[in-house]
């Protein structure tokens, strides 16, 4: 809770404030008298008087030709005021060295020669000249960089000293990782009944860490830990670790680990460990691998001494490859628990416990809703249903429906619709055949996934979208793949039709995307003529290897686009109705097409010219 100071009382901050005020008055001070002490040192303010000048050649002329009465030197300043005949006074520059000879020609013309006594310098001044730029910078180092190398250095283990604190939440907070909570429950068992497990002559593991995807809840997972066992948490982050200071790290680490054994029983988190714990280099390195290697050591150090301690170390990472081999070896971090992404009935459990403190129509249903997002997160599943409820209140709804959850699942995979952007009619046709194309081909093909929603609006960088279901089989079989290659290349096929044989530039996204799949199909999943082989990519080898890569990947996209074409001429019907009610409703869903294709009659079947797979 902050407190605020009370009237007629600076608070922490106002007296900050005014110290840094003070601080600057006085560098404004220090300068200031700086500047007049230079200025009103010997030659330091140069004489001005109203006197001419002349040059050094003209005033020996003058002297040489008797015009000159008196001469006054001044090897100080080494000036030269000569008063002619008449009286009037010019003054001249000479050089270093100068002075004696013009005494001697101004003797020769019997002009009267006085000169300035040459004070001796004192020695004082010339240590002030020489000790004055280091006091400059001294004070400008103490009144502005002071402070903060104060904080940055004094008090950097004070700053970053990790926060004690008992979780509040709980196995019963978190869904989607039942493996992974089944395994932490033993960590919580032995946190709260060791003895069970040393009478059983059982030990657990020092370390246990949790790999999986960004978002899938790891951090959750370990405060639940924390939470359920009733033990101190402290918290960090690989990165906390790492400084540009020499000994900062290590320091850290034996700090926060002393912390945890005087408690007893205790889990230190270290979130992204790999930022810490990357495999040791043999070459040379700079000195911030140096720091990080040290800091390292010291945490496989402190690991070790965890025999007969309730300390446990969790970890998390989407990096576990990374990791140093000493990191990951029985007794440090030997138990590895995977957090993946949540399968359908995860994300309904994820999306149901994000429910229960907003409120939902009766409309709104969550296993379909799960359905539709395969591949999605717990983060992820956190920002859709936060879109959902910041879509229902820019509509003034005081619930969720399920219209709201449509327009931000949609706004989760194709981007916001661009409504401002100008379109013209020309550009909206092309765009309904293209994504009519791949609507139809996608509903049509046995293998490939539904679609979900085909929209002409343009959302993030596309003019238009085509939203397929997914789903969450593991595999990926020859006929899926096909599939998907038909599906890409359909849009060109529309295009071509509407245009006569023309087409646009629209189809380059779906053409890096296919040639991608093709191109794993045949070096990586053995589904080309080329047979069950791992091949490397056309694209990083030459020789005949890379030509035979390239042509079976020419061969593939080639007999997509063809089985596309006589896809989209098979089904004209189909597709002219669909581009009629895209230029009106601008939005279709997978029902709507499905409903659309019913109503023309019976369902035609996609007309391949021959299949993929049946190809020399």
């Amino acid at each position: 809770m902050r407190m605020t100071p009370p009237p007629g009382r600076p608070g922490p901050e106002r007296n900050k404030s005014r110290n840094t005020r003070l601080q600057m008055v006085g560098i404004a001070v220090l300068f200031a008298l700086v500047l007049v002490l230079l200025f009103n040192l010997p030659g330091g303010k140069a004489a001005k008087e109203d006197t001419p000048e002349v040059t050094l050649s003209g005033a020996v002329q003058a002297i040489k030709e008797g015009k000159v009465a008196r001469l006054h030197l001044n090897d100080g300043s080494r000036r030269a005021t000569l008063v002619l005949s008449n009286g009037t006074k010019v003054q001249t520059a000479y050089p270093v060295g100068s002075g004696p000879s013009l005494t001697t020609t101004a003797i020769e013309a019997d002009v009267k020669v006085t000169a300035a006594p040459n004070k001796a310098s004192s020695p004082w001044m010339g240590l002030l000249f020489t000790l004055l730029p280091v006091g400059l910078l001294i004070a400008f180092f103490v009144f502005f960089m002071g402070p903060k190398m104060g904080m940055n250095v004094g008090k950097m283990n004070k700053s970053r000293r990790a926060p004690i604190e008992v979780p509040e939440t709980r196995f019963s907070d978190v869904a989607g990782s039942d493996e992974a909570v089944s395994e932490l429950a033993e960590v919580v068992e032995f946190l709260n009944t060791p003895e069970r497990f040393i009478n059983a002559g059982a030990r657990m593991p020092n370390g246990v860490l949790l790999v999986g995807p960004p978002g899938t809840g790891k951090t959750l997972l370990a405060r639940a830990v924390a939470g359920e066992a009733g033990v101190p948490f402290f918290a960090l982050s690989g990165s906390d670790f790492v400084e540009t200071f020499v000994g900062v790290g290590a320091s850290r680490v034996r700090q926060v680990f002393t912390a945890a054994r005087k408690l007893g029983s205790a889990i230190i988190f270290i979130d992204e460990i790999d930022a810490v714990g990357k495999a040791r280099s043999s070459q040379a390195s700079g000195s911030g691998n140096e720091e990080r290697e040290n800091t390292l050591n010291q945490l496989l150090v402190e690991m070790d001494g965890f025999s007969d301690s309730g300390v446990i170390v969790l970890a998390a990472t989407n990096r576990a490859d990374v990791l140093d081999s000493a990191l990951t070896r029985p007794g440090r971090f030997d138990r590895h628990i995977t957090v993946p992404a949540p399968d359908r009935v995860g994300r309904t459990k994820i999306l149901e416990l994000y429910a229960r403190d907003r409120r939902f129509s009766r409309d709104v249903d969550f296993v379909s809703l799960a359905r539709r997002t395969p591949g999605l997160t717990g983060a992820d599943l956190s920002s859709l249903m936060n879109e959902s409820a910041l879509e229902a209140a820019r509509h003034g709804s005081g619930e969720i429906t399920n219209a709201h959850l449509q327009a931000a699942l949609s706004t989760s995979y194709m981007g916001r619709a661009r409504t401002s952007a100008v379109v013209t009619e020309r550009d909206r046709r092309i765009t309904a055949w293209h994504e009519a194309g791949h609507a139809v081909a996608a509903m049509l093909l046995p293998h490939a996934d539904d679609p979900v929603s085909v929209t002409i609006v343009p959302r993030g960088v596309a003019g238009g979208v085509t939203w397929m279901g997914g789903n969450d089989n593991s595999f990926l079989t020859r006929s899926e793949a096909e599939a998907r290659l038909v599906v890409a290349m359909a849009g060109r096929a529309a295009e071509e039709y509407h245009l006569d044989g023309d087409y646009t530039q629209g189809a380059a996204s779906d053409f890096a995307s296919a040639t991608a799949l093709a191109t794993s199909m045949v070096t990586e999943f053995g589904m080309s003529p080329l047979g069950p082989t791992t091949r490397s990519s056309y694209g990083h080898v030459g020789g005949a290897q890379s030509d035979r890569v390239g042509e079976a990947v020419d061969t593939l996209l080639d007999q997509a686009i063809t089985n596309a074409r006589n896809l989209v001429a098979g089904n004209l019907p189909l597709l002219e109705a669909l581009v009629r009610e895209l230029l009106v409703e601008e939005t279709v869903s997978g029902q709507e097409l499905s409903v659309l294709a019913d109503r023309l009659g019976d369902r035609p079947a996609p007309v391949y010219a021959t299949e993929l797979h049946q190809l020399p």
